[in-house]
């Protein structure tokens, strides 16, 4: 997939790689690197390293870097769950009036947003001001009986996604250990009950998503878009074992094509259900409702 780029008459002013020194990846290293790259390439241009101290102070920091900036170019090296945090942080200052840029170097356990999309060298792109600007998926919904609201950049899961994902985030990851704790994940499997279009069924899987792959080992979308102002939605209802396991065989061999696509969606929850954004989990509130909805072109970035 080849997400739309234009050229644009506002440069860069700065640039700030977000990282993780404590990752179990190749965040701090990627992002030294990168640092070094971008500086012989683009002289004169203000470039900072910044480590993360915390959980969610990417989040934190992007927001605080954008506000503080006429056009930053905010860089995280980490995985889905870092970026997330830095989309997220971007966005809640884009909605006070900035204009940031982001980027991700593939320094996590899922680089799902990287794989799928990221095609352009970082320094040329500044350089030429070329920029892409893309959709992302917007969850509204209640935690703790208090408004929730996230912007994802990839995927929203429910069901086998998040479980899976707790497990995934704890470690690196080799194709084969993937594999084995998506099965583990298969094997311990609770289906969730969610309530869409005013009908109640219990899924083993339900995703929303504008990338083709999810994980290194499943295809979700044949025919996907981050610039139609849609998403993509695929459902696995409650199936035996056997079934859901030869399905699943089936998608990361040959993928699977999406239900349906529409630009918004809503759902409600039968009791407190986990969610996965991107690489990044929640729990939402029992009898809760859940709104998703494309904003279209609504992420300026280099991919």
């Amino acid at each position: 997939m080849k997400p739309p780029t234009h050229r644009t008459e506002q440069t860069v002013s700065n640039i700030a790689i977000i990282y993780n020194p404590n990752s179990t990846g190749d965040s701090a290293d990627l992002a030294k690197s990168t640092a070094k790259e971008l500086t012989e390439a683009l002289p004169g241009l203000k470039i900072e390293l910044i480590p993360t101290k915390r959980r969610a102070h990417a989040e934190t920091l992007a927001y605080d870097i954008a506000k503080a900036n006429q056009r930053p170019l905010i860089i995280s090296s980490s995985g889905d769950g870092g970026y997330h945090e830095v989309v997220n942080g971007a966005l809640k200052a884009q909605n006070d009036g900035c204009r940031p840029v982001t980027s991700v170097l593939p320094a996590g356990n899922a680089n799902d947003h990287h794989r799928n999309l990221h095609r352009l060298d970082i320094a040329e792109a500044v350089q030429q001001n070329v920029i892409s600007t893309i959709d992302v998926i917007r969850l509204d919904s209640t935690i703790d009986g208090q408004p929730f609201t996230r912007y994802a950049h990839s995927y929203i899961g429910f069901g086998l996604t998040p479980q899976a994902g707790a497990e995934l985030n704890k470690t690196k990851l080799s194709f084969a250990r993937e594999a084995l704790i998506v099965l583990k994940s298969f094997l311990q499997l609770r289906p969730v009950t969610l309530t869409v279009d005013g009908k109640t069924k219990k899924y083993d899987s339900f995703i929303i998503s504008n990338i083709d792959s999810m994980s290194k080992i499943m295809q979700i979308s044949e025919h996907s878009s981050v610039s139609d102002g849609r998403f993509e939605v695929t459902m696995f209802t409650r199936r035996h074992r056997l079934r859901l396991l030869g399905l699943l065989l089936r998608t990361s061999v040959l993928g699977i094509k999406q239900d349906y696509r529409t630009e918004r969606l809503k759902l409600r929850t039968a009791s407190a259900t986990l969610v996965q954004l991107d690489g990044e989990i929640f729990k939402l509130d029992a009898d809760s409702d859940v709104i998703i909805s494309a904003v279209h072109r609504g992420l300026d970035c280099i991919v």
